[in-house]
């Protein structure tokens, strides 16, 4: 029973790690959907990797898609080759602290 849960963490940490010598991308957006794998992003040309669209991208940490709504400002980090946003941040508001 041990060795199953250590298998299973390992597991997870696997699947949270983005891929080997991927180039990182810093990313902004806004939030226009969540559902309950991934989230729906309005972002801008992330420069070097993809021009500005709205698009569903999967998060390393599943818990992020019960922190994030619709309307939300986020920062994240994406890699070259990976659909993957790691590292959500809701960015408060301009003028409204939270």
């Amino acid at each position: 029973m041990k060795y199953l849960a250590t298998l299973i963490a390992a597991a997870g940490l696997m699947f949270a790690q983005h891929p080997a010598n991927a180039k990182s991308h810093p990313f902004k957006g806004k939030v226009t959907e969540v559902s309950k794998d991934k989230v729906t992003v309005a972002h801008g040309n992330i420069e070097g990797f993809m021009g500005a669209m709205t698009m569903g991208y999967k998060v390393d940490k599943p818990d992020v898609l019960t922190k994030v709504k619709a309307g939300d400002e986020i920062e994240a980090t994406v890699y070259t080759d990976d659909f993957t946003l790691y590292d959500v941040k809701v960015v408060p508001a301009k003028g409204k602290a939270k």
